[in-house]
């Protein structure tokens, strides 16, 4: 019986993004939670990833306690969109590595990432979930309370397959009392 490593989300350094960027291609070339079809470059998830830093927006790792150079896994929050009104909400994604699927990384990541945006003022969440068929990911979002609420049938296309994009979301704050 193989026992789960013992893990900490931390945030991500420069020094983690060649990993990070591995994992992000193997997601690009081989699945369709990702529309990308070419993975980007280093420097271009560099410059995401210093984007987000910049933003002072989430942007996190999964490492073994044993290891903490070794990331497992990634999670970030952007806002959902650049005008004001949409102040406070905010889009999710999270990468586990191949090697590291279903041993709790992404709901870990997920959760600090969750926990962080609501330190900060965060109020809604969005996670625009890539194929209907991404069992593992809505599995994810809804064990950390994100709920269905939209479809975009078709928007995509890889792998000569028509995608869609399932669109979840969970609440930071609580409805006023009744």
């Amino acid at each position: 019986m193989t026992t789960r490593p013992t893990l900490l989300v931390r945030p991500c350094f420069q020094q983690d993004l060649e990993t990070v960027h591995l994992i992000y291609s193997h997601h690009v070339l081989t699945g369709t939670g990702s529309f990308e079809i070419e993975p980007p470059t280093l420097a271009e998830m560099t410059d995401r990833w210093g984007a987000v830093v910049a933003g002072g927006w989430p942007f996190v790792v999964a490492s073994p306690t044993t290891d903490l150079s070794r990331v497992l896994g990634f999670a970030y929050a952007r806002p959902f969109r650049d005008r004001p009104a949409y102040d406070g909400a905010y889009e999710v994604s999270v990468y586990s590595a191949p090697t590291s699927q279903r041993q709790g990384a992404g709901a870990l990541m997920l959760n600090e990432v969750l926990h962080m945006l609501k330190g900060d003022g965060g109020r809604e969440v969005l996670a625009l979930i890539g194929d209907s068929y991404n069992t593992a990911s809505i599995a994810l979002h809804t064990k950390l309370g994100f709920k269905r609420v939209g479809l975009l049938s078709n928007v995509g296309r890889k792998f000569g397959r028509d995608l869609d994009v399932v669109i979840m979301q969970r609440s930071l704050v609580k409805p006023p009392a009744a």
